[in-house]
């Protein structure tokens, strides 16, 4: 089984967009690139829905017009796809995500499914875990499962398989997304949904990442 390594920017635009509408469930998709045999590795996410995911004709527009950006830009395609529930509960993958999962599995067949954990997020933030998100992968049986996720154990077993920050530095992951939450900077962040209220707002969020102004820990804002 292949790793998964994602970038920080990445996984923050994620938890921006989960701060933004805490009460919804969320979801988008996750770009990057891999090969057949390799590492999956995303470098940016586009997030696509809020209000429900149960929205059809949002989504697979959505989802064509992130293919057709990503054929247009060159660089990365679609790896995978990510998710949040609204319920406070156990990281799970949906039947709906399942389906949307598979939709990308068709066009990918290394793809992976992040799914941000909310009561992992809450011992997150207290800095009881390392990591929120739970990863999935599609084994022979063409189902998703969960591909152990969390931190290694100390012996380094399940390396392989677990969800590989870039740079591996969780706790710096922790205190930017406490600074950009304090800066208020996840509202600057917008799904596709939005954009179809409202054109203006930016669904790719090509300038959220250069807009992020990080302080050192214990400094003031």
């Amino acid at each position: 089984m292949v790793a998964c390594i994602v970038d920080q920017v990445a996984l923050l635009k994620i938890l921006a967009h989960a701060a933004k509408f805490p009460s919804s469930s969320i979801n988008g998709v996750l770009l990057g690139s891999c090969a057949e045999g390799s590492n999956v590795e995303i470098h940016d996410v586009v997030p696509l829905c809020h209000s429900t995911l149960t929205l059809a004709p949002a989504l697979e527009i959505g989802l064509a017009q992130v293919e057709s950006y990503t054929h247009i830009a060159g660089g990365f395609k679609i790896v995978g796809y990510y998710q949040s529930d609204a319920r406070f509960g156990p990281g799970d993958l949906s039947p709906l995500g399942r389906k949307i999962a598979d939709k990308v599995f068709e066009h990918q067949s290394d793809a992976v499914v992040l799914v941000l954990d909310n009561k992992r997020l809450e011992q997150f933030c207290k800095a009881q875990v390392d990591n929120p998100f739970e990863l999935f992968n599609r084994d022979g049986a063409k189902a998703w499962k969960r591909a152990g996720s969390t931190a290694a154990s100390a012996d380094g077993g399940d390396a392989a398989t677990k969800l590989q920050l870039k740079g591996n530095d969780w706790k710096q992951l922790r205190e930017e997304f406490f600074t950009m939450f304090k800066q208020l900077k996840h509202r600057t962040l917008y799904d596709f949904e939005e954009h179809l209220d409202d054109p203006a707002k930016d669904w790719l969020n090509r300038n959220f990442s250069a807009g992020l102004k990080f302080v050192l820990p214990g400094n003031a804002l």
